[in-house]
């Protein structure tokens, strides 16, 4: 019996594959380390094999493994080694490929998705005597119809596009390891606490750096802003046309020349305007949304691959903002009628057809980011219900219809001075009533009429100063690093979260740790570029040729280790320099209050693993260190208990925790106290998780592992009271004006008799 060997990128899709293929005739296999799935289809045998991302990792020599000054220079020159990294899914394919007749690659496909594939391949053609057809199957959502139509037309593997994805891997290594080593070679931070460097990390957070630099240098220059009150039937404020002023006496002299007068029109102009729809969405556009939501970029990108594996949207790594007109756009909101998006979904049925919106750019690989199908209503909850929605109603917004707005421009002079008058009024919101994340500005203002006079109220001067530039949030982050061609639509998230992970830059907006800003300070006193995006943007432009087949992975990866070269010279030259200035940054730390005793400042002082609060002042009792907690923020308090100061500790979703800087102080023993534990009579305290979520342990650990989940969001108290059922102390929770009383054994039949009896005494209130 012929047989195929398919591909798949991961578990899920492979499981979604085999059904669509198979009309729900498939079985998984699961024996002797191989896992595949199979089925029979049409008198031929099908093996679906799931490969869990790369199964082939790239690393250097084991010589070259040592942390040493002379290892560094060497890993420039020295040969990548391949290894395999996931036995399970090679021995799969090595079973399933030796019989087959065909190979259809069904991995997603970018370049990351073709590299897979290929690894895939290179170990059947090194492992097996395999001499059949190798295709490959294109598709942009996990869908019946996709699938299918994949299949029928499978395509030619791309080994550029494989190639370019395998240069970057390579050059990704040399760069990180080699600049890594050096830096936490000269710096004395080995082990967990190194410094990483990388080439697509580093100028990001020189981005962040300088911004934050120039707002420090930044020096506020004040200024007045002359107004009018108006009044016609409602009431109208009118600004100085030439803008703010810089002197203050001419800023009095106009006010005096206008003071007590009224005004006259001299120029009015009213017109609709059209509210244009935005564009679909790229991965760009949908990161940047995503993070105005509240989901940060890599939470996001994390939930809409699990959407797309899921079958719910189309494939979430895309440039494209241009629908293919072979994209159902009737069909797919037909779908939604199904949903809890019924109503925008009748209002795009209603259109007498449907226009989609175009965005700038328009590419073949995948199509923008769109609903595909319909989850089961209650399936999705939380951010990955919030992310959905999110896609549901940027598709919806696409394809209805324009808005339209009234805009109101005028000049009214009043004693020889033009003052500007504005208004917007929506007409009809259109779009604006699906894509509910942006609101129009209204402004009101009376028609006027020019030549007629227009009563004056009162005349203002109101002092300002110019402000210092945004500090970069989540998204205009990405797209800053977008338009300097730093990294991809498939890694920018990623590298963000990298940055956060390792301590340089903390918060949203983003702001840079003082290790952060101190190894940026010190990498700038060096002409070794590797904080510039030009080299990096450069580097992504020699992928893309290789992409298009004009250039070769050998020649783009051979120029790297040149540049590699020279950078490491510069460094090695200004050697004593980067000691200096990364030892500064070492002890800067963030200022959190004043020392009690010597009344010079506390500081705290961020590693990887740990946070350091200690007093400027040497030998000072206040030396401590602690876990990381979250984002510290200063407080103007003491503690009651010890007289040092109180801290906020800030975490994503949780209320903020008021806490002693020394964390053995019982005033924070007390807060966290949330009573005994059932299993050994320890105390059971709130922990953070290294990933941030708060847990009840018991104090007796790691002798008693007893644990408990607590709520993410809001705050929790100790009741005083333990469960009647299985002794555990009782919490409540508070959220907003909210408050709940729970067993944190979440299986416990106390909160199950609790539910039943809220539920009765809704409906008897029913």
């Amino acid at each position: 019996m012929p047989r195929t060997l398919i591909i798949s990128e991961k578990a899920d899709a492979a499981r979604r594959i085999a059904y669509f293929l198979s009309e729900g005739n498939s079985k998984q296999k699961s024996s002797k380390g191989m896992s595949y799935i199979e089925f029979e289809k049409d008198g031929d045998e099908y093996y679906v094999v799931p490969l869990s991302g790369h199964i082939i990792e790239i690393d250097f020599p084991k010589e070259l493994k040592d942390w040493k000054p002379e290892i560094v220079n060497k890993l420039i020159s020295s040969n990548v080694e391949k290894k395999i990294k996931n036995k399970r899914a090679s021995d799969s394919l090595i079973h399933t490929a030796g019989d087959s007749n065909k190979i259809i690659v069904a991995t997603d496909y970018d370049r990351e998705g073709e590299l897979i594939g290929v690894e895939a391949l290179d170990i059947i053609s090194n492992k097996t005597s395999f001499k059949g057809e190798i295709h490959r199957a294109k598709f942009s959502a996990l869908t019946g119809v996709e699938i299918r139509d994949a299949f029928k037309e499978p395509i030619n593997v791309d080994y550029n596009l494989s190639d370019s994805a395998a240069a970057r891997e390579e050059i990704d290594l040399l760069w990180g390891a080699a600049l890594t080593r050096y830096f936490s070679i000269i710096s004395g931070r080995m082990g967990k606490d190194f410094l990483s460097i990388g080439r697509v990390q580093t100028p990001t957070l020189a981005i962040v750096v300088k911004r934050e630099l120039e707002i420090e240098s930044f020096e506020p220059r004040p200024f007045w802003v002359i107004s009018v009150d108006f009044l016609k039937n409602i009431p109208f404020r009118g600004t100085l046309e030439e803008g703010p002023i810089f002197e203050e006496e001419r800023a009095e002299k106009i006010l005096a020349e206008i003071t007590g007068k009224n005004g006259n029109v001299s120029a009015f102009e009213k017109k609709d305007e059209r509210i244009p729809r935005p564009p679909p969405f790229s991965t760009t556009d949908f990161l940047r949304e995503a993070s105005r939501i509240g989901v940060q970029p890599g939470k996001a990108m994390k939930i809409a691959e699990n959407l797309y594996v899921k079958g719910y949207i189309s494939y979430p790594r895309t440039d494209n903002t241009v629908y293919q007109k072979s994209i159902p756009l009737k069909a797919i909101t037909e779908k939604l009628l199904e949903s809890d998006f019924k109503k925008e979904a009748e209002m795009v049925l209603a259109q007498e057809k449907i226009r989609p919106t175009r965005g700038r750019t328009e590419t073949t690989d995948h199509p923008p980011i769109y609903p595909v199908s319909v989850p089961k209503k209650g399936s999705l909850k939380g951010d990955e219900s919030k992310i959905y929605e999110l896609i549901v109603r940027r598709f919806l917004s696409t394809i209805y219809r324009d808005g339209t707005k009234e805009t109101k421009n005028g000049i009214i002079v009043v004693g020889g001075y033009n003052f500007k008058v504005n208004g917007t009024r929506v007409i009809d919101p259109a779009w604006l009533q699906i894509y509910i994340y942006r609101k129009q500005k209204e402004i009101d203002l009376p028609d006027l009429v020019v030549g007629e006079d227009v009563e004056a109220t009162a005349w203002n001067k109101d002092k300002d100063e110019t402000k210092p530039p945004s500090r970069y949030d989540m998204a205009s982050l990405i797209r800053e690093m977008e338009s300097l061609r730093l990294g991809t639509k498939s890694t920018r998230h990623s590298i963000i979260e990298k940055l956060q992970d390792r301590g340089f830059i903390e918060g949203n907006p983003v702001r840079p740790t003082p290790l952060g800003k101190g190894l940026i300070k010190a990498v700038l006193t060096v002409d070794s570029k590797i904080s510039e995006p030009d080299m990096t943007a450069e580097l992504e432009r020699e992928m893309d040729l290789i992409t298009e087949g004009t250039t070769t992975k050998d020649a783009v990866v051979k120029e790297s280790r040149e540049m590699l070269g020279k950078v490491l010279k510069s460094l090695e030259n200004a050697e004593s320099q980067l000691k200096e200035k990364i030892k500064q940054s070492l002890n800067e730390g963030t200022v959190i209050g004043k020392c009690p005793e010597h009344a010079t400042d506390i500081k705290v002082i961020k590693n990887r693993e740990y946070i350091k609060i200690r007093c400027a002042t040497e030998g000072c009792r206040i030396d401590f260190t602690s876990k990381i907690m979250g984002l510290i923020k200063e407080t103007d308090k003491n503690c009651e208990v010890c007289g040092l100061p109180l801290i906020n500790i800030i975490r994503r979703g949780q209320s903020p925790e008021l806490r002693c800087i020394d964390k053995d102080c019982s005033y924070n023993k007390e807060k966290n106290n949330m009573g005994k534990c059932p299993k050994d009579g320890g105390d059971m305290v709130i922990r953070q998780s290294r990933y941030g979520k708060r847990f009840l342990g018991c104090s007796n650990y790691p002798k008693c592992t007893n644990t408990y989940a607590l709520p993410q969001k809001g705050s929790v108290r100790f009741t005083g009271e333990y469960c009647s059922i299985c002794n555990s102390p009782l919490i409540m929770g508070f959220i907003g004006t909210r408050r709940w009383k729970f067993c944190p054994d979440m299986k416990c039949e106390y909160n199950k008799r609790k539910e039943k009896i809220g539920r009765k005494e809704k409906s008897a209130t029913a």
